[in-house]
């Protein structure tokens, strides 16, 4: 009698970092239902250091050196049986397609039906369900974003060990604002608002304030904390799995709908999220210590990169006070 192997499978990951940890519930959700595969997965180069729940290898692409195709290529050899493909992207249908892997699952949209082997089309309307719930139906429409919520692999050692490769001084506790947001100013609370804050959380609660980001947030950083005692900016100091670990320290996170929004999520960790364009009922925080913050006007979620209005009332109105008070209620419990 032959013996049946497992399934071998291949994860195409997300290119954004959001998505990207949002999308690790789905990989838990894959590694619970083939208990005995291989779960490889690919990861846009930058992310590789995550860490990520798998169960085989991290196998970096990195468009600026191969394509798409090429790429899936590359993969034809391995012998997988199954390739889910989590990007929404033609290119990444193409991966699949050049791939050969028999069982080529994913959205249906920009012509992918002719290059999957199963083209789910979306249920209802776009963005109305939660995107990791999304990700969740491509493997099961049973399974339940609360069963598989976002989760990295961080043990204490782990975190510890990328602390200490920080090379800044890091206060004994500390809260941290994330200015950022790589999408556009649509999903930026405005910098003022995060100075006032700082300024108000200083005087009530003393404990310091680090400013996170990547090199391109420096300059809010720098407007955020300049002459205010205990706040300090990192922005474009840390490496991600720095930035990962010390979010993994924190008292709270306070930041837009961002990827470290999601990474602070997967921590399990206390946060409050300030939603403008974007929708909580598809990129929220998975997350049961988080706090979600959103004026719920009637031009948004509008999804737009810059306010057609000009305005931007759905940040401006979420105002500093409010926030302030969010922190105090989750502040005042056991974190």
């Amino acid at each position: 009698m032959s013996v049946i192997s497992p399934p071998k499978i291949l994860i195409r990951t997300p290119n954004w970092l959001g998505d990207l940890v949002m999308a690790s519930g789905f990989v838990k959700a894959v590694l619970d239902y083939y208990p005995e595969s291989a779960v490889d997965l690919i990861v846009k180069s930058g992310f590789e250091n995550l860490p990520l729940p798998h169960r085989g290898k991290i196998i970096v692409f990195d468009p600026e050196k191969i394509s798409a195709g090429a790429f899936g290529k590359n993969l034809a050899s391995e012998n997988y049986s199954h390739f889910y493909v989590l990007p929404p992207s033609f290119s990444s249908a193409w991966m699949a397609f050049q791939s050969k892997i028999p069982q080529r699952i994913g959205y249906a949209g920009e012509f992918r039906s002719l290059l999957l082997s199963k083209a789910k089309k979306h249920e209802g309307q776009p963005r109305s369900v939660h995107i990791l719930k999304e990700y969740l139906n491509l493997l099961d429409p049973q399974l339940s974003v609360d069963k598989f919520p976002p989760q990295l692999e961080t043990s204490v050692d782990w975190i510890e060990k990328h602390l200490n490769s920080f090379k800044k001084p890091l206060p004994e506790s500390y809260l941290v604002f994330t200015p950022g947001a790589v999408y556009g100013p649509a999903k930026q609370w405005p910098l003022e608002h995060f100075r006032t804050l700082a300024t108000q959380m200083i005087q009530l609660f003393g404990t310091s304030i680090l400013i996170l980001g990547t090199a391109e947030d420096a300059e809010s950083g720098a407007e955020i904390s300049q002459g205010i005692e205990g706040v300090h900016n990192y922005c474009g100091q840390t490496t991600l799995t720095e930035f990962l670990a010390i979010l993994a320290k924190a008292k709270l996170l306070i930041g837009n709908d961002s990827g470290s929004m999601h990474l602070m999520g997967a921590l399990h960790r206390p946060q409050i999220a300030l939603f403008g364009s974007t929708s909580p009922t598809w990129t929220g925080p998975v997350n049961p210590y988080a706090s979600v913050l959103s004026r719920n006007l009637s031009c948004s979620p509008c999804f737009a990169r810059t306010c057609r209005y000009g305005h931007y009332d759905c940040l401006t109105k979420i105002q500093p006070e409010l926030v302030l008070q969010e922190a105090q209620n989750i502040l005042s419990t056991k974190n």
